[in-house]
């Protein structure tokens, strides 16, 4: 019998997992809204233009965000919880929820001192 051992999520990551489906959905749903019921002429071509940055944009920001979810806590470093805050500055605010919580949890000293007892 073999047995699979499977990456146990911790609950900052399982809310950055929310967090990220809930920040797709939205994109998507203002895409859509902006597309079939928005006042703009979506037959000129700057329209196009404008709304293909916008998508490849956040099309980056989501795969960069659910790379950082996923190593969120890879060695209890910093570098991936800072990767969410950044996200979270730079438009999907509720990314630093998920960001700040992994801080906490990779803190070093905290880490070191519950080890040791």
């Amino acid at each position: 019998m073999e047995t699979s051992s499977k990456h146990k999520l911790s609950a900052a990551q399982i809310t950055g997992w929310i967090i990220w489906w809930i920040v797709t959905v939205i994109l998507i749903g203002i895409g859509f809204i902006a597309y079939f019921f928005g006042d703009a002429d979506t037959s000129s071509p700057m329209f196009w233009i404008v709304m293909a940055i916008f998508g490849v944009l956040y099309l980056v920001q989501q795969i960069i965000a659910g790379v950082a979810i996923n190593r969120l806590h890879t060695n209890n470093n910093y570098v991936w919880p800072i990767v969410l805050i950044v996200l979270s500055l730079l438009g999907s605010f509720i990314y630093i929820i998920p960001g700040v919580w992994a801080l906490i949890i990779n803190n070093p000293s905290r880490n070191r001192s519950s080890n040791s007892n």
